[in-house]
């Protein structure tokens, strides 16, 4: 099976910032609409292994100007949308790549790549909130995600120790919290979580795991026993990074819009 591949290349000649980052709704009637995904054009672009289920992706400004009709149609439902990075920088194509993916349908939110070396987590969720990373329980909006992996030019572990990497991530899901009633969603791969931060899991943080392979993963970061997002493959079939929710389409509908949602996997 291919490994986990961290999404720090080195930048095409777009809005991403030079220094290096990540690769990285409104629903028609409900969360899946009158296309049901898993059929159609999806079923034929994704592996059997994914034939149940339903699915989305997440994009950067890496996948510029989105044409998020056709990925409707493709069968996604949903689009994490990356909005800042650290403490200083926001995407410029967030603007775009949100309001598109709720104009075609899809549910959405925004995602923070977080910078450890780069202020504080208080410092770094107040920047993310007031630049696209906020929730509502109105039914269309995603709970914001914090993305945790390396970064190219810096040590893996940003120059913390697992302690201090646990009291980062734990005083970031702590302020999320604080502001918007819910904690985040948490994006990572198993050797990064395991190498950096150990064995660990902050508490109801529902899990978004990368692994591009043709089944569901049954090894998991941390103290996690489940996940809720699947990212499975960043070659498609859907523009950035394909995914696939765990559950049921009612089981969507609670963890979009429940501000007491409960992570299935701690």
């Amino acid at each position: 099976m291919p490994p986990y591949r961290p999404r720090h290349l080195t930048p095409p000649p777009s809005p991403e910032p030079p220094s290096g980052t990540s690769r990285r709704s409104l629903l028609r009637g409900g969360v899946l609409g009158a296309a049901a995904v898993g059929t159609g054009a999806a079923a034929l672009a994704a592996p059997a292994a994914y034939a149940a289920g339903f699915y989305g992706q997440d994009v950067s400004g890496w996948q510029g100007e989105v044409d998020w009709a056709g990925q409707a149609s493709l069968g996604s439902r949903f689009a994490y949308v990356k909005a800042t990075e650290g403490r200083t920088y926001r995407s410029p194509t967030f603007n775009h790549q949100y309001v598109g993916a709720g104009d075609a349908g899809l549910a959405r939110g925004g995602y923070h790549f977080a910078r450890p070396d780069s202020g504080g987590p208080e410092e770094q969720v107040e920047f993310f909130l007031n630049n696209g990373g906020g929730w509502t329980s109105d039914g269309i909006t995603l709970p914001g995600m914090v993305d945790f992996e390396g970064y190219p030019s810096l040590p893996q572990n940003y120059g913390l120790g697992q302690q201090e990497m646990r009291e980062w991530i734990y005083g970031f899901s702590s302020a999320y919290l604080a502001e918007v009633g819910r904690r985040p969603v948490i994006y990572t791969g198993v050797n990064w979580w395991n190498d950096v931060v150990g064995d660990w899991t902050p508490v109801n943080s529902p899990l978004f795991v990368a692994s591009y392979r043709d089944d569901p993963p049954s090894t998991l970061p941390g103290r996690w026993w489940a996940w809720e997002l699947w990212q499975y493959s960043d070659s498609g079939p859907f523009a950035g990074d394909s995914v696939r929710w765990h559950g049921s389409e009612s089981e969507f509908e609670d963890f979009i819009t429940d501000p007491d949602y409960r992570a299935r996997g701690i």
